[in-house]
């Protein structure tokens, strides 16, 4: 059993290691972290599936605000499950509880299209482009809003994102 919460200032340390045991220490070298880099999630959104039994962190999401072209986007990512714990529902819940409060922008993430397709995902119009990453990879949330055309882009610096992805102004 699990359950979810909002992530809390004190998880990632947690976060990181799942993703490791999860991905491996080389997922730091894809094209998707060099968006990341330097660029705080959005607290708003991260969750956290924990055990029933105690709280043990079991799985992670976390957006991030980027710049498609001229607009703003979400990248969803990464969705970590701890890999003792795969195939019980944890990363669909993290999922499903995570987009609901962010229908308002579009989400893209990259991932295995097998995958996310079923949960609502589909290929990225060619029009939208990440550098580094196989195009088919690219999958967009097909239930909000389509994703602006353009090159993805780190957020820009100093400026701080929304719970929707769009600019605020830096603090």
């Amino acid at each position: 059993m699990f359950h979810l919460r909002a992530e809390a200032p004190g998880d990632g340390p947690a976060i990181e290691q799942l993703l490791d045991r999860a991905f491996g220490p080389e997922r730091r070298a894809k094209a998707s972290y060099a968006l990341r880099d330097g660029v705080p999630a959005v607290a708003e959104l991260a969750r956290v599936a924990v055990t029933a039994d105690g709280g043990r962190l079991v799985g992670t999401v976390r957006y991030w605000p980027i710049a498609v072209g001229e607009d703003a986007a979400l990248l969803l990512g990464p969705l970590g499950v701890e890999p003792a714990r795969r195939g019980r529902g944890i990363g669909r819940a993290l999922l499903r509880a995570s987009l609901a409060a962010v229908r308002a922008r579009a989400v893209l993430l990259v991932g295995d299209p097998a995958y996310y397709g079923p949960l609502g995902f589909a290929p990225a119009p060619p029009t939208t482009i990440m550098p580094g990453e196989d195009p088919a990879r690219l999958l967009v949330d097909a239930a909000g809003p389509p994703p602006p055309a353009g090159t993805l882009r780190p957020w820009p610096a100093g400026a701080r994102a929304t719970p929707t992805g769009a600019a605020a102004a830096a603090e």
